[in-house]
């Protein structure tokens, strides 16, 4: 796809008000790209970063890239003439608001962490123990309120990596092809509407980012039930097409579109009518697949409502260990008790309790990796394995994610293809991005079971095929292993 792309503009920010890495990764968005080599940003100092992140939002694919004086970045667009979105992106500079309400930069995180600090003795001493300052900028981002109601959805009984490739698969099927950052070329960047051209120039590749897909687009259960099974959406299929559909029928019974109901109930705008945490909550359980814990990361994640702590078991344990929450670790949770919880912390943590439920998160996560024993392999060495049928026949070119969701689309009763790099090529070894411990319990007679450590394994498999002079990368995906005691065990 052939693009247009504004300057190189840059945002001052210290890392210290946003890590981007660390916020793309947090599990609030699942539609981040992490992209290497650079390409998009490549006119920024050599002092940035290794790494450019891209989301594809508001018609546009944003790049970004940081170093200690703040964001590089740039938007890009398809060419499609008459360019009126991207004519007045280079007039006004569209991007740069996008990019203030997504990141809420208006909010002086400082500030925040030594208020909590002031306040708190526990989040004090985590961030003082910080030595490697993993646990500054991590901000709560504000999205669009759909695409979060859709992607917390799909969280439910799930982890970040299946999230994400769910989230981008139904973009990728049903959204609109925007440019990868792979497309740009400094001849791409124009400062005026007089200097662009008649016809595009060819794309040097055929890669492509997507829109979230609107409701109208979702709400046809015929259709999109079984492609979203297709697609790996399990019993959560259903969820979607009804959801759009409750969505479009609420909406259109208040003479409102889709966009404008679910910002009725952004906090500035529902709390000016006098309303709370508790009516925003009961308008979106109304839709299907939306329980107590997705309806308030939906309006944490998408909505404002930045008091308000989402409580799963991992922060209910925190609460009760940490700040000794008045409760058995063993009580069952439930909606009373999610309520106790979420509205003792809040009192804690103040207005932004939801961020400091972030930073704790975040902390307590690295906490459990440092712990669990589990060590960092730098070297991921892959030993490729063929079938006699394949070496006799050649090897036949996989699929693209691409083709793979073209050919879902033709014939939707095709089998979804599973992870191709799990038949072709053995892990020797991985390199450890996240554990969670589970911390021993005793069983039904009292013995004591085994504590275990259930680690997410980021695999890059590098494969090197006789008569290659270099080994490249064929697959990176996620695993998850348990292993007991300490170092990793196989997947």
């Amino acid at each position: 796809m052939s693009c247009l792309a504004t300057p190189l503009r840059h945002l001052a920010l210290t890392r210290q008000q946003l890590s981007l890495k660390t916020v793309c990764l947090s599990g609030q968005s699942f539609r981040w790209h992490r992209c290497t080599p650079i390409t998009a940003t490549i006119d920024a100092p050599q002092s940035a970063d290794s790494e450019e992140w891209a989301l594809a939002h508001a018609g546009r694919t944003l790049v970004l890239r940081q170093d200690d004086s703040g964001i590089y970045y740039r938007a890009l667009y398809p060419f499609s003439p008459p360019h009126t979105a991207y004519i007045a992106d280079l007039a006004t500079d569209t991007s740069t608001p996008l990019l203030r309400a997504y990141f809420q930069l208006d909010v002086n995180l400082d500030d925040l962490y030594r208020q909590w600090a002031r306040d708190d003795p526990k989040f004090r001493r985590k961030i003082e123990s910080d030595l490697e300052k993993r646990l500054e900028g991590i901000r709560v981002l504000k999205q669009d309120e759909w695409e979060t109601l859709v992607s917390f959805i799909c969280s439910a009984n799930n982890n970040i990596a299946r999230i994400t490739l769910m989230v981008n698969r139904l973009c990728a099927a049903l959204g609109s092809p925007l440019p990868h950052p792979s497309h740009f070329t400094p001849s791409c960047v124009h400062s005026t509407s007089s200097s662009i051209p008649a016809s595009p120039s060819p794309a040097p590749n055929d890669s492509s980012l997507f829109s979230f897909p609107p409701p109208h687009a979702l709400a046809d259960e015929k259709r999109i039930d079984p492609l979203l099974r297709q697609l790996g959406f399990g019993y959560r299929a259903p969820f979607i097409p009804s959801t759009a559909q409750t969505l479009l029928s609420s909406s259109s019974s208040l003479g409102l579109s889709p966009e404008s109901y679910l910002s009725s109930l952004n906090r500035a705008q529902f709390t000016r009518e006098g309303k709370g945490i508790a009516e925003a909550r009961e308008k979106l359980v109304e839709f299907k697949g939306v329980g107590r814990k997705v309806a308030d990361c939906v309006l944490l994640f998408g909505m404002g409502w930045n008091e308000l702590v989402p409580v799963d078991t991992h922060v209910f344990q925190i609460a009760i260990r940490d700040y000794s929450f008045p409760s058995p670790r063993s009580a069952s949770l439930t909606p009373a008790l999610h309520d106790r919880v979420s509205s003792f912390l809040a009192t804690k943590w103040g207005p932004y309790a939801g961020w400091a439920q972030q930073v704790l998160f975040f902390a307590d996560l690295k906490s459990s990796s440092s712990s669990s024993g589990a060590e960092k392999v730098k070297k991921v060495e892959i030993k490729e394995q063929e079938g006699e049928e394949e070496k006799e026949e050649g090897r036949k070119r996989s699929l693209t994610f691409e083709e793979e969701v073209q050919a879902l689309l033709a014939d939707p009763t095709i089998k979804r293809r599973r992870s191709g790099a799990r038949e072709e090529v053995k892990v020797e070894g991985a390199v450890v991005v996240e554990t969670k411990v589970k911390r021993g319990r005793k069983g039904r007679r009292g013995v004591k079971k085994e504590e275990e450590v259930e680690v997410d394994v980021e695999i890059e498999a590098a494969v090197k095929r006789e008569g290659e002079e270099e080994a490249r990368l064929v697959d990176v995906k996620t695993e998850q292993v348990v292993v007991a005691g300490d170092g990793i065990g196989a997947a």
